[in-house]
């Protein structure tokens, strides 16, 4: 772990390195505060100042605000060395208290946009807040965890949540560390008349394999689940575990579960669970006080459809005292669907795809988002990498890459005919080859949809369905967009961004607005078959930088000076294209 915590560091002097120009980057506990929102939060950096309030106080240290999903999280961060342990009293009367009280009295004075969107948010049904805490190291508190365990209970619309720095490496990485390995997991179930057994020779069925429907509780779930992450188990099926880290709680499930009266009807608002495994037990029976008398094992089980359903009970119910959980859940039932497959009989490795893709069809992952998007970026990150340039689909791809590539002479054998033809300066760190799948697809908003989408909505690009990531997928799927189109305008993004850290004020060119004036008026109103045309040469590339750095550059003042906004609130506005034409005119 102490790995990781290196890794923070080594960060946070890169940012120390790179943004001298921010204000109190300096400061480590500040800089912290940048990492969370850069790398947790994948705020973009244009936008990261703003949004830090403190780091020295028991305020609230940074916010983020995403009002498309209603969610606000107010965020606190303590960069502690390995020594230093966590105040329970700070728990209970700041973090749960002082920021989050002022906001609801409307009175909170360091930052009006928070405030605002508090007030603009706090009757809706479906608004949530997440108090979150980031602490350095791994000394637990159970004081304080017991803090924010009679805190959620108590407050339907706050989520709190502590992360350790396991925790914060687990978040980073957007996935759990985990091996392949054999485990035994215990389902429990009311009596044998809660428990639907479908079976070859009961039926006298050709194609019927062995299957089971359990009215189970959720706490039964809940262990489940929690019994596979302390085994280091990879229980979520690959395609959905990917969906897992980016969509966090739901929201009805969770409130569902909040509601003492309500919870009890939580086998009918839910649509169940489906787990595909190699075999499971006959039903037996238990002596159980709260009258969980069937029970039965399954082995290496795979949760092929629900793992919102699961990863919301798990988040909820690990904050309820263990004493508490069978009492207190004993009437909160959910369906599960349990198939044994035989993966290794190739018509039944069919069957398992199938379920799988059929099983979430329904739902807000459908095939062609869950299936063909990813083995789509897959391909890009293949065809990225023959030309030089590593794509990072997720942070685990970063260590794989750094392992895979101990020497950059290849990686840069592969693009030195493309970086000089865009005049950058070949890099002597496999760092600096990376590509990251957010800002690409940052990139091709820009160029579609305009330099405000690519900066506003960067919280929006790796979420499944949302307008930026469908934009930007059906741009990779055009037919006028090749792999060098993609490729070469990146590399504009990329050299627009070197010019930027050269320039005095560290400020212009305006990358995404580059990207979008470019694709405005170069490429006629965004006619992405033109990219190739306009990107073909050196001396037409060096223009195209001159220009827009020029035009940006003015643009920043002739807007501060029309309307009163300073750089770090413009680019939060829409694009006012006619003082850009206007200035675009002059400059040519």
């Amino acid at each position: 772990m102490e790995n990781f915590k290196n890794q923070i560091k080594q960060d946070i002097l890169e940012y120390q390195s790179n943004l001298k120009y921010v204000d109190n980057i300096n400061k480590d506990e500040w800089a912290f505060n940048y990492w969370i929102l850069d790398k947790l939060f994948y705020e973009e950096e244009e936008l990261i100042e703003e949004k830090i309030i403190e780091y020295s106080d028991m305020g609230i240290d940074c916010y983020e605000i995403y009002e498309d999903t209603k969610d606000i999280f107010l965020i606190q961060n303590k960069y502690y060395s390995d020594e230093t342990p966590l105040q329970s009293n700070y728990v209970k009367n700041d973090f749960l208290i002082r920021g989050i009280t002022a906001l609801e009295n409307g009175t909170y004075k360091k930052s009006p946009e928070l405030q605002q969107a508090f007030t603009k948010l706090k009757s809706d049904p479906e608004f949530t807040v997440h108090l979150q805490l980031f602490v350095t190291n791994n000394i637990h508190s159970k004081e304080a965890d017991d803090y924010i365990k009679d805190f959620n209970a108590a407050h339907p619309k706050y989520i709190a949540s502590i992360f350790y720095l396991d925790d914060i490496k687990n978040r980073y990485y957007n996935e759990i560390q985990q091996t392949r390995s054999n485990i035994t997991v215990k389902v429990e179930s009311v009596n044998n008349a809660t428990i639907l057994n479908i079976n070859n020779e009961a039926y006298k069925l050709a194609n019927v394999f062995d299957a089971r429907y359990v009215m189970t509780p959720v706490v039964s779930i809940y262990r489940l689940y929690r019994y596979a992450i302390e085994k280091n188990y990879p229980i979520f099926d690959k395609n959905i575990r990917e969906y897992l880290g980016n969509k966090g709680v739901n929201k009805g499930i969770y409130q569902t579960l909040q509601d003492k009266e309500d919870r009890k009807n939580f086998f009918y608002y839910n649509n169940g669970i489906t787990i595909i495994c190699d075999a499971m037990s006959k039903v037996s029976t238990q002596k159980s006080d709260y009258n969980m008398n069937a029970v039965f094992e399954v082995n290496n089980p795979q949760i092929v459809n629900g793992c919102q359903t699961v990863n919301t009970i798990y988040e909820f119910l690990k904050n309820v005292s263990p004493t508490d959980l069978e009492n207190e859940f004993k009437d909160s039932f959910v369906m599960l669907k349990i198939l044994v497959i035989d993966r290794k009989n190739d018509r039944e490795e069919e069957l398992y795809k199938n379920i799988v893709k059929y099983n979430n069809s329904q739902n807000r992952i459908d095939e062609k988002t869950f299936v063909a998007n990813t083995s789509q970026f897959l391909r890009l990150q293949n065809e990225f990498e023959k030309k030089g340039l590593l794509m990072l689909i997720k942070q685990s791809d970063k260590n794989k890459f750094k392992g895979k590539y101990k020497s950059v002479t290849k990686l840069k054998e592969l693009c030195s005919e493309k970086f000089d033809k865009f005049g950058i300066a070949l890099p002597n760190r496999v760092d600096d080859f990376f590509v990251p799948l957010e800002k690409l697809l940052q990139v091709i908003n820009a160029f579609v949809e305009g330099g405000y989408t690519a900066y506003t909505k960067k919280s929006q690009m790796l979420r499944f369905d949302s307008t930026p990531y469908n934009t930007a997928v059906d741009f990779i799927k055009n037919d006028n967009v090749t792999m060098d189109s993609l490729i070469d305008l990146y590399l504009l993004y990329k050299r627009a961004e070197q010019e930027k850290a050269k320039n005095e004020d560290a400020r212009t060119p305006i990358p995404y607005y580059l990207i979008d004036f470019f694709a405005k008026f170069e490429c006629e109103n965004r006619d992405e078959s033109k990219i190739k045309n306009e990107l073909s040469n050196h001396d037409i590339i060096n223009s195209i930088i001159e220009l827009y750095s020029r035009v940006t550059k003015a643009y920043a003042k002739q807007y501060y000076k029309r309307f009163g906004v300073d750089y770090n609130k413009m680019i939060k506005q829409t694009v006012k294209y006619d003082i850009v034409d206007d200035l675009r005119d002059t400059f040519i």
